[in-house]
C-alpha cells in the first residue's frame, strides 16, 4: 500500500473511532423521550370570558363570583369540559387546582356514563390537558388518573405531578405503560394548547355531569402549575 493511502486510511479509521460515541449519542437522543425542561410556574386567569366549554347547552354559561370562575350544574343536558388556552406550551412540575361545590337541597350528581358493577368511577371532576394544537388523536388529551375531586358539597385541591405515571390517555392508557406511550406523553407536555377540567363518571372521565333533586354551583378558585 502506498504511504499516502496508508496515512489516509489510518486517519479515516481514527476519525471514525472518535465520531462513533457522538453518533451513538445522537441516535440515542433521537430515539429517546424529549428532554424535560425546568418547571415554569404559571397561574391561569379565571375570567369567565377566557374559558370555553363542551356541554349541553353549548356554549355553556359561565360566570365569576369574585375571583372564582363559576357555573350552575344543569338539571338537563350536561357539563363535560371546561378549558382555557394554556399560557405555556411546555409544562413541567405539578398541576394544582382548587375547586368548590355548593349545593341547595338533596342534590345528586348524575354521570351521563352511569356507574355499574364494572364502571365504578364516581361522579367527579379532574384536571386534563389538551396537546398538539387540540388534536383528536389517542395521545392528544391526557387526564389526571387517579387524582380527582368527587362531586359533593365542599372544597378541595387536586394536586397532580406532571409525570407519566399520574396521567392516562384517551383510551385510558397510563403514560408510563410502555416506551411509545411515555414518548407520546412527554411530547404532549412539550406541545400543550389547552388546560382545564372534565366532568364524568362510570367508565369515563369526561362524558358529562348533571344534577337532580336540588341545585349545585361549581367554582374554580385557583388553577396553577408550580
Amino acid at each position: 500500500m502506498a504511504e499516502s493511502s496508508y496515512v489516509q486510511t489510518a486517519i479515516s479509521t481514527k476519525v471514525l473511532r472518535c465520531l462513533a460515541p457522538l453518533v451513538t449519542a445522537i441516535a440515542a437522543a433521537a430515539c429517546s423521550s424529549p428532554t424535560a425542561p425546568s418547571p415554569t410556574p404559571a397561574t391561569l386567569a379565571l375570567q369567565s370570558s377566557a374559558w370555553q366549554t363542551i356541554g349541553d347547552p353549548q356554549p355553556f354559561p359561565l360566570a365569576n363570583d369574585g375571583a372564582a370562575l363559576t357555573f350552575e350544574f344543569p338539571t338537563t343536558g350536561s357539563i363535560n369540559y371546561l378549558f382555557i388556552a394554556s399560557p405555556l406550551t411546555i409544562v413541567r412540575g405539578t398541576l394544582s387546582v382548587t375547586v368548590r361545590v355548593t349545593t341547595t337541597g338533596p342534590a345528586v350528581f348524575n354521570s351521563l356514563d352511569p356507574q355499574t358493577s364494572t364502571c365504578t368511577i364516581p361522579s367527579s371532576v379532574r384536571p386534563f390537558l389538551w396537546a398538539n394544537d387540540n388534536g383528536n388523536g389517542d395521545y392528544d388529551r391526557w387526564w389526571s388518573n387517579t387524582r380527582a375531586f368527587t362531586l359533593a358539597a365542599g372544597t378541595g385541591t387536586i394536586t397532580v405531578p406532571l409525570t407519566a405515571d399520574a396521567w392516562s390517555s384517551v383510551n385510558g392508557k397510563v403514560g408510563n405503560a410502555d416506551g411509545p406511550t411515555k414518548f407520546a406523553f412527554d411530547k404532549a407536555l412539550l406541545n400543550v394548547s389547552r388546560l382545564g377540567l372534565t366532568f364524568g363518571g362510570g367508565c369515563s372521565f369526561g362524558h358529562g355531569i348533571n344534577v337532580s333533586g336540588g341545585a349545585a354551583t361549581f367554582g374554580v378558585t385557583e388553577y396553577a402549575i408550580r
